[in-house]
């Protein structure tokens, strides 16, 4: 090529503007939910404990300490709220026993079934420790996607509480890691065991359970953690409550300070770190789930969305229930006795069986 020709052709390249790749459009954010329940957990208790991954979890986002009187302070009872949106006078379930069916969720289907009914390529999952959990989780049409209960191992043997936990959480972690579950509800149990049979002569055991817990929220808190960190586009939110509390004495179906005292965390965007808003309840779970999901909520809930306050009173007073802090007060001479204080959650062998109808 001439050196004439090259100049032109150079000047020609020059005339030719240079294509400029357009920024690949961001991923569109996808909310995602995680329900911890601890069952039978008293905040004043938390606090008392050593429990670093629910006090940071209150830290890093907004903590509301509310009483649920004059619902029923029972386990079927309260979950049943939590997973509706409507207190017990309207879905009708007064124990863990009789009344602790599929019946009232035909009248007030569960947050799974809302979910998947409006957005069917959510994932849904409720992965806990008692066979009720299960069995409200799996009503409804459609219900949720993935049903599972650590209380009982392969055999049909009883599980001791303790491993059903840490089974429970393992679960879910791999659902938050592996699968990014949209909605993971789960039901750790081992506190509300301990409450009844040992929290009235030894209280530290009660916080023991406490804290033994609170490593498990811990590995499902930095699960979530990692996986947003590694999924930009994911935005996640962990909520956490108990269903009632216990006596001084252990035990609850009564409408104490102690019985009815109960708590949230909301920790996640729209949730101010650090603060503290006493108008979330327990029936607020499910229209927040809604809300954070995008999925419609039903006219005839009682809760209301904490992202918009709430449907309880910020101004009530915080339930009075003092840490309990004496050491044991019965006798630790006896076999039964003894056979608690070493191994407190599978009380004479018999597994998670045991206080199961005391929830």
């Amino acid at each position: 090529m001439s050196h004439t020709h090259r100049i032109l052709a150079c000047a020609a390249l020059a005339a030719v503007p240079f294509a400029v790749a357009a920024p690949a459009p961001a991923a569109p954010v996808v909310n995602k939910v995680v329900v911890i329940g601890i069952d039978g957990t008293l905040w004043s208790e938390v606090s008392a404990a050593d429990a670093p991954n629910l006090d940071r979890l209150a830290a890093q986002g907004t903590l509301a300490r509310t009483s649920i009187a004059p619902h029923t302070t029972m386990s079927c009872v309260s979950w049943a709220t939590a997973l509706t949106g409507v207190w017990d006078d309207k879905h009708g379930i007064q124990d863990n026993g009789s009344t602790c069916n599929a019946g009232p969720f035909a009248q007030y289907p569960t947050v799974f079934t809302q979910v998947e009914r409006e957005r069917p390529a959510l994932s849904t999952a409720s992965i806990g420790t008692w066979d009720k959990i299960g069995m409200i989780a799996r009503t409804g049409s459609p219900q949720a996607d993935r049903v599972t209960v650590t209380q009982v191992d392969p055999t049909g043997a009883g599980v001791c509480e303790t491993t059903a936990d840490a089974n429970a959480t393992a679960k879910v972690v791999s659902a938050v890691t592996d699968d990014g579950t949209d909605l993971l509800f789960t039901h750790l149990d081992q506190v509300d065991i301990v409450g009844h049979t040992l929290r009235g002569i030894w209280p530290q055991a009660y916080r023991d359970a406490i804290g033994r817990v609170d490593s498990l929220v811990g590995q499902i808190t930095a699960a979530v953690d990692a996986r947003a960190a590694s999924h930009s586009n994911e935005r996640w939110t962990i909520l956490v409550t108990t269903d009632h509390g216990h006596k001084p004495d252990g035990g609850h179906g009564g409408q104490s300070a102690y019985e009815t005292a109960s708590f949230v965390i909301a920790r996640g965007a729209g949730f101010a770190a650090g603060t503290e808003h006493n108008g979330y309840t327990l029936a607020d779970i499910t229209p927040t789930v809604l809300d954070l999901l995008d999925v419609s909520a039903p006219a005839n809930l009682d809760g209301e969305s904490m992202l918009t306050g709430g449907s309880g009173n910020p101004a009530a007073p915080v339930p009075n229930t003092p840490p309990v802090d004496s050491g044991i007060t019965g006798s630790s001479s006896g076999s039964a006795q003894a056979a608690m204080v070493a191994n407190p959650l599978c009380v004479l062998g018999s597994g998670s069986a045991s206080g199961s109808s005391d929830r």
